[in-house]
C-alpha cells in the first residue's frame, strides 16, 4: 500500500483526494514531531549549537537516501558537474531555511516561533504569483490576511531581538520559494524527482556549511558540542538522533505534499498542524510567558487558519466540479460524432450485387 500510494503521488498528475490526504497528514505528522524534537534538545537540554544540529541532519538524509538506493528501493540520478546547477537555487535556499529556523527554534518560545512560521504562507502566495503566475482568489486572499493578522497581534505584544525576527523571517521567505520552485523542478520532464531533489538539497547544502566550522564562532560552537554535559543522557541522545531522522523524514514529506498538492496547499496544512503546536508549545521548553494581548493574536491566527482551510476545501470540491462537467462535455461530444454518419459514406452511391 505505501509503495502504491507513493507512486500515485509522485507520478500521477491528478492524484486521488485520498492520496492527497495522506500525503498532507504525513507532513503533518513529520512536522510535528521534529518541532517539540528541536525544541528540547536546543532549549530543554540548552544544546549550544543549532549549526551542528543542522550539519547532522543533512547528513543523516544522506546517508539515508544513498542506502536506500544501494538497497534498490529508490532511485535517482548520480552525481555530476552539472547537478549543482540542476538543484540550484534550492540547495541554497534549503540551506538558509534549515539554519534560520533552527536558530529561531532555539532563541525564542515555541507559539510565537509558530506565529512568526505563519507568515510562510503569505510569501508562498506572493511567490506562486510571481514565479509560477499562479492568482489567488479573493476568498484565499482574505483568508490569508486574516490568519497573519492575527499573528500580527500575538507578535505585537511579544517582546524578541530584531535578530531572532529576522532569522525567522528569511526562514519563511526560502522556504517558501523553495516550496514554488521545487515542484516546478518536479514538474519538469526527465527532472531529478522527489529523490533527486532532497538528496542534492542535503548533499550541496552539506557543503556549503561546512567549511564555516573551520573558523570562528563556529569552530568554538564544536568545541562546545564535544564537550556537552547532555550526551551521558540516553533520552537527549534519543532526542537527538530522532529529530536528525524526522528531519530527513520532514523534508521528503514536504516534497511529496508539494507534489501531491500545490506549494500554497503545503503551507496551510503546516498552518493547520501548527494549531496543535502552538497550544502545546506553551507548555514546552518552559519560555512562553502568558498575557492576553498574546494569547488573543494566537487565537485569531487560528480562527485565520480554521477560516483559510475552509475555503481551500471549498474550492477544491468546486475545480472538482468543473473538470467533472467538461469531461462529461467531452464525452458526450464525442459519442455524438461516432453515431452521425460521415460526409463520404452518405455520397457514396449504393451498388447493387
Amino acid at each position: 500500500p505505501f509503495e502504491s500510494f507513493l507512486d500515485e503521488a509522485l507520478h500521477n498528475p491528478h492524484p486521488s483526494d485520498r492520496v492527497k490526504f495522506f500525503a498532507a497528514l504525513q507532513y503533518s505528522l513529520a512536522s510535528l514531531g521534529i518541532m517539540f524534537a528541536n525544541k528540547i534538545v536546543l532549549t530543554t537540554y540548552d544544546f549550544p549549537s543549532f549549526a551542528f544540529l543542522t550539519i547532522c541532519q543533512f547528513a543523516t538524509t544522506c546517508a539515508l537516501l544513498t542506502f536506500a538506493k544501494l538497497k534498490g528501493w529508490i532511485d535517482y540520478p548520480d552525481n555530476d558537474i552539472r547537478m549543482f546547477g540542476k538543484v540550484f537555487p534550492l540547495q541554497i535556499l534549503f540551506l538558509i531555511a534549515t539554519v534560520c529556523s533552527l536558530g529561531g527554534t532555539k532563541h525564542i518560545n515555541m507559539p510565537m516561533f509558530v506565529m512568526l512560521r505563519r507568515f510562510t504562507i503569505l510569501f508562498t502566495m506572493i511567490a506562486e504569483y510571481v514565479v509560477a503566475s499562479i492568482t489567488p482568489s479573493r476568498s484565499v486572499a482574505l483568508s490569508v490576511a486574516f490568519l497573519c493578522s492575527g499573528a500580527v497581534v500575538a507578535v505585537t505584544d511579544f517582546q524578541a531581538s530584531y535578530y531572532v525576527v529576522g532569522m525567522i523571517s528569511v526562514a519563511n521567505v526560502a522556504q517558501a520559494l523553495s516550496s514554488v520552485i521545487s515542484k516546478m523542478k518536479m514538474d519538469v520532464k526527465e527532472g531529478l524527482g522527489v529523490y533527486g531533489l532532497l538528496m542534492y538539497n542535503s548533499y550541496y547544502s552539506l557543503l556549503c556549511f561546512l567549511p564555516f566550522f573551520t573558523y570562528g564562532t563556529l569552530h568554538s560552537e564544536l568545541s562546545e558540542v564535544v564537550h556537552h554535559s547532555c550526551w551521558t543522557s540516553p533520552w537527549f541522545v534519543f532526542l537527538f538522533i530522532f529529530s536528525c531522522t524526522m528531519a530527513s523524514l520532514l523534508n521528503f514529506s514536504i516534497l511529496v505534499c508539494t507534489k501531491a498538492n500545490s506549494a500554497l496547499t503545503t503551507m496551510v496544512i503546516g498552518v493547520i498542524k501548527n494549531l496543535a503546536t502552538t497550544y502545546l508549545g506553551m507548555f514546552v521548553g518552559n519560555d512562553y510567558i502568558f498575557s492576553w494581548f498574546n494569547f488573543t493574536g494566537l487565537n485569531l491566527s487560528v480562527l485565520g487558519s480554521l477560516v483559510y482551510t475552509w475555503v481551500k476545501y471549498t474550492e477544491g470540491l468546486q475545480e472538482k466540479e468543473k473538470r467533472r462537467l467538461v469531461n462529461d462535455t467531452h464525452f458526450e461530444k464525442s459519442k455524438n460524432s461516432d453515431d452521425e454518419p460521415s460526409a463520404s459514406s452518405l455520397s457514396e452511391p449504393k451498388v447493387k450485387p
